[in-house]
């Protein structure tokens, strides 16, 4: 196998989608299918590397996943692109039901145990999903405007593409689509890539070893009970708060399962009032308006771009829903990530803790602030909180496919204060993310443990090198152009206190001269110029590295016209950063 396929981000200067990466795996396999292993022909690492990559991140696909799709997809007979894998045995059927708009499911199950108790689909209809399991064979025709699942087991190959099913659902967590009016793929591919996962590199890897006769040496090793205890512990510790293995962490398959938990438990509580930045991680954005189909939440943002304060815009937003206090819900959720993302903009902690009491005071509602420390996850925030607001309810959301896994697997994990309310949600979280079977896996596990040893450490030195780059990017830009180019990252002042984040921001100076098309392409000729150098960097859509460096540079590159890149350089691990001067 590539090198390059295991990992969470792929190089997407070559990126197909999973339509035609299928289209080429499939096309090679035909033309090597009389080469035997060990022979010129066979193929080989370098006919793989070769086809491109499905999709530029493991959240979304992988090309391990898709090959695995592609083998599921030709036992039936069916597309590949009409096939989805899960880390999940339930959420084949949950993205089903929450895609239909709210029109009844009916899963058939056979002989077998309903795969829903009924409290949980109590639980989904809270949701807005109609669900209901039925022992035995689907009919055709039974269930006029409905949609009909069918586990494997209950529908063969032969028939399952007759009227009687719209998908099939495996016993490997696996769906497969036989009516693409009645569930459509691409509803599907936005509720598995926000609130979900496809199969994890390792078990793809095993089944296929297993398909192809081979011993099933992947994802074979697991971690101990108390390497999980000490992970867990580790993240409490890093989040500013006391071991508490009664509050251990939530830790999901990827971030956005994580917060689609959340949001998932406060729908089922009552409901909550989400307030985030309008610069937020987008996918964070995206899967909070996803979830907002849900009657009882509702989400407002504030804005922090340019010269606004980041503290008076969260005080004017907070006082703006206190203004109307009859329409809130019974929660609101302050969500912000600390540093900021992009620009990388800290906030005075004393004058936000004060302003999350003062709008507890004036609303009479209860108010969660959960901090995004992806970017500074050995910040301790929820101590410096605790030292602050004694009583506030706070929690840490972190993505953990950056510095924590060192970019082996992706993973999200939810952390509680030491309140009674927050402790309460994260135990609400849990039984979500467990309904959901959203959980880390088993193989996911094993690579936290045996990486969030040293976070601190790499962060520092993460945090040096982006100072050290950053400076010569903005020296390199004042002698070739004469502009004195604003950099924004954390200063030395918050670095110390442990939000050492490696990203910084900057607007590219565009050329004397330069025509609108030229402004809106400078970004991308940049990245393209850069990435040049395949010894150091790769262009991708996120970062996330493990090796000496540890440095997720440039993470975010803007130009006056407010055009973006479509990928983002990522220094290779084993780069030196000294030659880059």
């Amino acid at each position: 196998m590539p090198s390059d396929w295991r990992g969470t981000t792929f190089n997407n200067s070559n990126l197909l989608g999973r339509k035609v990466f299928s289209e080429r795996l499939q096309a090679l396999l035909v033309s090597k299918a009389e080469a035997k292993l060990g022979e010129p022909d066979a193929i080989c690492a370098d006919d793989l590397a070769n086809l491109g990559n499905a999709e530029d991140y493991m959240r979304v696909a992988t090309n391990v996943s898709t090959v695995y799709e592609n083998m599921l997809a030709l036992g039936r007979g069916m597309a590949p692109e009409h096939v989805f894998s899960f880390a999940s045995a339930t959420m084949p059927v949950v993205a089903v039901v929450l895609t239909a708009g709210g029109a009844p499911v009916h899963l058939y199950h056979g002989d077998a145990p309903a795969p829903f108790t009924a409290g949980q689909i109590g639980e989904l209809a809270k949701l807005g999903g109609d669900l209901t399991c039925h022992h035995g064979s689907p009919v055709p025709s039974a269930h006029s405007g409905a949609t009909v699942l069918a586990l494997d087991t209950v529908v063969d190959a032969s028939n399952g593409h007759g009227n009687a099913v719209d998908g099939i659902v495996g016993g490997d967590a696996s769906l497969f689509i036989t009516n693409t009016e009645r569930i459509v793929p691409s509803s599907i591919m936005t509720v598995r890539k926000r609130m979900a996962t496809p199969i994890t590199t390792p078990a793809a890897e095993q089944a296929l070893q297993s398909f192809c006769g081979l011993a099933a040496t992947a994802d074979a090793e697991a971690p101990s009970a108390g390497e999980v205890a000490e992970f867990n512990a580790h993240l409490q510790t890093m989040s500013g708060t006391v071991v508490n293995p009664s509050a251990d962490p939530v830790t999901c398959s990827a971030g956005l399962p994580t917060i689609a938990a959340l949001w998932l438990a406060l729908e089922g509580m009552g409901g909550a009032d989400i307030l985030m930045c309008s610069t937020a991680y987008g996918g964070s954005s995206e899967l909070t308006d996803l979830c907002l189909t849900r009657e009882n939440l509702r989400k407002s943002t504030f804005h922090i771009q340019g010269g606004a304060s980041f503290n008076g815009s969260i005080e004017a937003a907070l006082g703006a829903l206190a203004a109307d206090p009859a329409s809130l819900r019974p929660t609101t959720v302050l969500f912000v990530e600390i540093p900021s993302n992009p620009d990388q903009k800290m906030p005075d902690l004393a004058q936000l803790a004060a302003s999350c009491e003062a709008y507890q005071e004036s609303s009479g509602k209860q108010l969660l602030l959960l901090v995004d420390t992806t970017f500074a996850p050995a910040s301790e925030v929820l101590g410096r909180i605790e030292d602050l607001a004694p009583e506030l309810g706070a929690m840490v959301f972190v993505s953990m496919s950056k510095s924590v896994s060192r970019g082996e697997t992706t993973a999200g994990a939810l952390v509680a204060n030491h309140t009674p309310g927050s402790q309460a949600l994260l135990h609400a979280s849990r039984e979500v993310a467990e309904m959901l079977d959203v959980t880390a896996r088993q193989d996911q596990m094993l690579r936290l443990c045996r990486n969030h040893v040293g976070v601190e450490e790499r962060c520092e030195r993460a945090y040096e090198n982006m100072v050290l780059m950053a400076g010569v990017l903005r020296g390199a830009v004042k002698t070739h152009t004469g502009h004195d180019m604003p950099v924004t990252m954390v200063g030395p002042e918050h670095a110390a206190q442990g939000f050492t984040s490696s990203t910084f921001s900057f607007n590219l100076p565009a050329p004397a001269g330069a025509t609108p098309e030229v402004k809106a392409a400078l970004a991308q000729r940049f990245v393209d110029l850069l990435t040049e150098d395949a010894e150091r960097f790769k262009p991708c859509v996120s970062f996330g590295v493990c090796g000496l460096i540890d440095a997720r540079p440039l993470n975010h590159i803007r130009v006056p016209t407010n055009q973006h890149t479509r990928t983002r350089p990522h220094m290779r691990p084993d780069a030196d950063p000294t030659p880059l001067n």
